[in-house]
């Protein structure tokens, strides 16, 4: 929006966003700027910071947490770099179904944490459901089974669930932030690397490493947080008006990464990647079973056990 001395907004948002300028959750992004400047009368100005402008996430999330950036959007993983209890969501084969996912992320589980990520960093979680989608694996070779894997130098985020999900695969985890991982597959720094399907298009990873494998390891959701303090000096109409809004645009960004999910295959085929469906899936979930036995003890006593009966509630229903 154009602020002018006549018209300043009262309040201004820097939202950080990871993703392209194309990309679904960049679009889910400015549709929440334009719907809170427009519903508050131009009293909020928001502007959306796409493509890691404002640093990577930990940085970004530093940011959050001084009130330098108000708002960003975040991976569990990162934000379990400030309290490990988040890693957690990023575990290999936790989720069933988006369904379950979001049961126990807006129930009883999820509040307990998303509070104490408020009460310890001051960080809020405005809204955890921004689909990601399911991680696969690609490589310049098919990944089938465990083995396949193997001594392979597979691009790792700098977060310890990923870290250790490729270890317990056999896999030779290697550290590569996301804006550098084309150059390192094309360098043969890493082999293969992991990431959703609009990510692997949009990165154009399928044209150094042809197979994808349909490893569905991770289903991943990303969370909005936000800065409380801002949040907190907000009058109560434009709370109301950025928490609906931001819920809003989640629900967008949802639907266009899952509908990006499916179209984006042939797209991806026709330009010469070839994806693998035969993988074993079952033995890549035993495999991993191991990664939260190893991370237990960075994490509050019993936090698997919580989240497990809390998946089990949610597919009772």
């Amino acid at each position: 929006m154009l602020v002018t001395a006549a018209n300043a907004a009262d309040y201004t948002i820097r939202f950080h966003i990871s993703t392209g300028p194309d990309q679904p959750a960049t679009l889910a992004a400015e549709r929440f700027a334009e719907a809170v400047e427009k519903r508050s009368d131009g009293r909020i100005d928001v502007n959306v910071y796409p493509s890691e402008q404002l640093g990577g996430e930990p940085d970004a999330m530093q940011n959050v947490r001084i009130g330098g950036i108000q708002l960003a959007f975040m991976s569990p993983g990162a934000i379990g770099n400030l309290l490990p209890d988040f890693l957690i969501l990023n575990g290999p084969f936790l989720w069933e179904d988006w369904d379950t996912a979001k049961a126990v992320l807006n129930g009883p589980f999820g509040e307990e944490m998303f509070e104490k990520l408020r009460t310890q960093t001051g960080i809020r979680v405005l809204d955890p459901l921004w689909y990601w989608g399911w991680r696969e694996m690609t490589a310049d070779r098919p990944i089938r089974t465990v083995a396949d894997l193997d001594g392979l130098k597979m691009r790792s985020p700098n977060i310890p669930i990923f870290v250790e999900m490729f270890r317990s695969l056999g896999a030779n985890p290697t550290t590569v932030n996301f804006q550098e991982i084309y150059s390192a597959l094309q360098q043969g720094v890493v082999d293969g690397e992991e990431n959703p399907i609009p990510a692997i298009w949009s990165q154009r990873f399928y044209e150094v490493n042809p197979f994808i494998s349909m490893t569905n390891h991770i289903l991943q959701t990303n969370i909005i947080i936000a800065n409380d303090m801002f949040f907190q000096s907000l009058p109560d109409d434009l709370k109301t008006i950025v928490q609906e809004e931001i819920v809003a645009a989640g629900k967008y960004n949802t639907e266009l990464q899952m509908e990006a999910e499916t179209a984006l295959v042939e797209k991806i085929e026709a330009a010469g990647g070839t994806f693998v469906e035969d993988v074993d899936r079952a033995a890549f979930r035993e495999a991993t079973t191991t990664v939260y036995d190893s991370l237990a003890d960075s994490w509050s006593d019993g936090l698997y056990a919580r989240i497990q009966d809390a998946i089990a509630a949610a597919q009772a229903d």
